[in-house]
């Protein structure tokens, strides 16, 4: 009888400990708090279509947004390249920013109030010196 009410108490300590872990595990967990930079995404969207041109866009909580449609330029020959229309804008701490552009087999060509003259200038020497030379040419 005293070897029961060993097993008894020793039972009992055996439980009381079980419980006890399992209720600090329950109440240390931490509940799942949204990060204070979140920022929602309102609206997407991302359409592929079988001759590979597609419309990608997105809206978020914060103002910023990115359009854009690419299709395939020239298929089947040598100059075949994608052509890329958008546009993207967001909120910096020094105001808006808006971005348009074109990115095809001329290059990368951003416009908008954004994109400091020295660029555009850049890149419209480098867009006529490409269209100056034949398709294929060593760049």
């Amino acid at each position: 009888r005293a070897q029961l009410h060993l097993l008894d108490n020793m039972d009992s300590k055996f439980v009381l400990v079980v419980l006890s872990a399992v209720v600090a595990v329950v109440l240390g967990q931490v509940p799942y708090v949204r990060p204070p930079g979140f920022i929602p995404i309102l609206s997407q969207q991302y359409d592929l279509n079988p001759d590979g041109s597609y419309i990608f866009n997105y809206r978020t909580g914060d103002g910023s947004s990115r359009d854009e449609t690419g299709a395939l330029k020239f298929p089947g020959t040598p100059a075949e390249a994608m052509g890329v229309q958008g546009q993207y804008s967001y909120n910096s701490p020094e105001g808006p920013v808006a971005v348009q552009y074109i990115a095809d087999e001329h290059g990368y060509q951003p416009t908008g109030p954004n994109v400091h003259p020295a660029i555009i200038k850049a890149v419209a020497e480098q867009v006529a010196e490409a269209r100056a030379k034949p398709l294929g040419a060593n760049y």
